[in-house]
């Protein structure tokens, strides 16, 4: 048995593409590896992501000497372990949301700060840092209004870095998914090489076409599910 650790980070809107081909991606993933279980987190949950600020940053330093932590600060800490523990043992992630502005939504962006835990998920040693979640693998599931990906997104990295190598100007175009590109960096960071990714785009930007866009995507997600 595998688990599957699912982050939405969506607010959860009734016409939300990302999330309708989640869904579909895990009804599917449910029919074809029964035996795995799936754990979900909203990163939109009133709750929301445990923070990191200056109690957690205070409660780190008071842990670390061993002094006592106050009831909230105990509370905050225990979060922010439980949520680490549950990403650092599953199998394999399904990320889902919104582009926003070029970019991850702010929750998914804290839901990384706060995975990216040195000794748990990455370690440094004298040749850099090396990640420790290797042999895991991730889906990137995201809806945007507009086209943004053409070719997949690990052609796209290889080519922007070529272009960046060689000096080139002319890869803005590349520049405008950078969320995928930050969320990619960030699991490579910590070794999970195997990614994936459902790109549901161009839904307002050609309106007439949704329906088809989401069809195509919704099937699209049901083989890699299949084989996830």
């Amino acid at each position: 048995m595998q688990t599957l650790l699912v982050i939405k980070a969506h607010p959860q809107t009734d016409t939300s593409n990302s999330l309708a081909v989640a869904d579909e991606f895990i009804k599917t993933y449910q029919q074809t590896h029964p035996k795995d279980q799936i754990i979900t987190y909203d990163l939109y949950d009133p709750e929301g992501v445990p923070a990191l600020n200056e109690l957690t940053l205070s409660a780190w330093k008071k842990k670390k000497v061993g002094k006592p932590l106050s009831k909230e600060e105990d509370q905050l800490l225990s979060r922010h372990q439980a949520w680490l523990e549950d990403f650092i043992h599953a199998d394999k992630y399904l990320f889902v949301n919104p582009m926003y502005n070029h970019f991850l939504p702010a929750e998914l962006k804290q839901y990384l700060d706060l995975t990216a835990v040195a000794h748990k998920t990455f370690k440094y040693t004298s040749n850099g840092s090396v990640g420790l979640l290797q042999g895991k693998k991730a889906m990137h599931i995201q809806a945007a209004g507009d086209i943004y990906h053409e070719q997949p997104l690990k052609h796209t990295v290889r080519f922007l870095w070529q272009k960046l190598t060689k000096g080139s100007s002319n890869i803005s175009c590349l520049l405008t998914d950078l969320g995928s590109l930050y969320l990619t960096n960030m699991l490579n960071f910590y070794g999970v090489k195997d990614i994936s990714s459902i790109y549901v785009e161009g839904a307002d930007k050609y309106p007439k076409k949704r329906a088809e866009i989401l069809a195509n995507a919704l099937k699209n997600a049901k083989i890699e599910a299949e084989k996830f």
